[in-house]
């Protein structure tokens, strides 16, 4: 049985995996530009990339050994707070180690923003994350309602003849992870800034094309993290949704009842599952990218410089 919880907890990771391997050698093969390798991209996104797929089974440590309560809420309440915590760390230390150019050549004076080198893609992407978490933060926080302690952690459903309640992902849980993606925001601005800046080295084509590799890790590993989280609300909220209860009235049938989104149940898990899969997989491939790509051929070669 344990290793069926393993292989349940652990598969997504694997087609994660998967899924980075064969987009990175198709962008290999798309590539006609001699990219260096970078072993530091490698360590820094492939350590955060490990530790969000080893955290399903840190988290199911207490169904196989006894650990005290604090250190269980301490473990549930992480997978909220950790792949933005990553993303962050990533980040600023993709940024902190962005090299200085060292044989900058010629005067080009269109400006350089942190756009410049940043497909609108990535932008359209990361915005339209952001606006969905905060959505559903709002929803989720406006439906809860405070425990004994006065966290806003509880969600209630009155149904006249008794009440349903369970824990919701409300105001308590989202005020840190809203705090951290306001801080991962700002870290990729500084980061895709960084990366624009500097002068161009010569020859400027292979400087713009590693360029843009880096603005598309930041990106990757900014939009990997906003999907990690993403996938630990909808988890929340699918949960939330399967609460039932029963009840009885004087002189009436007894009768079962739910919460009123249990209908997107499946849709929630879908979604989660499909966000979980996509975020880890963007973090593999940023790692990926830090390989050598291979010595082009001579007509390849001939194509980037003319």
């Amino acid at each position: 049985m344990p290793w069926m919880l393993i292989w349940t907890l652990l598969w997504p990771s694997l087609v994660s995996t998967l899924l980075a391997v064969v987009s990175w050698l198709m962008f290999r093969r798309r590539s006609h530009t001699i990219l260096a390798g970078r072993a530091r991209v490698a360590a820094i996104a492939g350590i955060a990339a490990i530790v969000a797929a080893a955290y399903p089974l840190l988290s199911a440590v207490p169904l196989w050994i006894e650990v005290p309560e604090g250190m269980w809420s301490a473990l549930s309440g992480a997978r909220f707070t950790l792949p933005l915590l990553l993303g962050l760390l990533t980040m600023v230390l993709l940024g902190a180690l962005r090299r200085r150019p060292t044989t900058p050549s010629g005067a080009l004076l269109a400006p350089r923003t942190w756009r410049s080198f940043l497909s609108t893609w990535w932008f359209v992407a990361l915005m339209g994350v952001l606006a969905l978490i905060l959505g559903l933060t709002l929803a989720a926080g406006v439906a809860s309602q405070p425990n004994e302690a006065g966290e806003y952690v509880l969600y209630w459903v009155d149904l006249g003849a008794g009440a349903i309640g369970t824990t919701i992902y409300g105001w308590h849980h989202s005020l840190v992870p809203a705090a951290l993606c306001a801080l991962l925001s700002a870290a990729t601005w500084w980061t895709l800034t960084r990366i624009a800046r500097p002068p161009l080295e010569s020859p400027h084509i292979m400087d713009v094309a590693a360029r843009r590799l880096d603005s598309a890790n930041a990106a990757r590993v900014a939009l990997g993290a906003l999907l990690l989280h993403l996938e630990a609300i909808l988890r929340s909220l699918a949960n939330t949704s399967r609460v039932t209860g029963s009840f009885s009235a004087p002189d009436a049938m007894p009768f079962s009842a739910g919460t009123p989104f249990s209908a997107l149940t499946g849709a929630l898990d879908v979604l989660a599952l499909l966000a979980g899969i996509l975020g880890l997989a963007l973090w593999v491939f940023t790692a990926l990218t830090a390989l050598p790509a291979p010595t082009p051929s001579r007509s390849s070669r001939a194509s980037v410089h003319s």
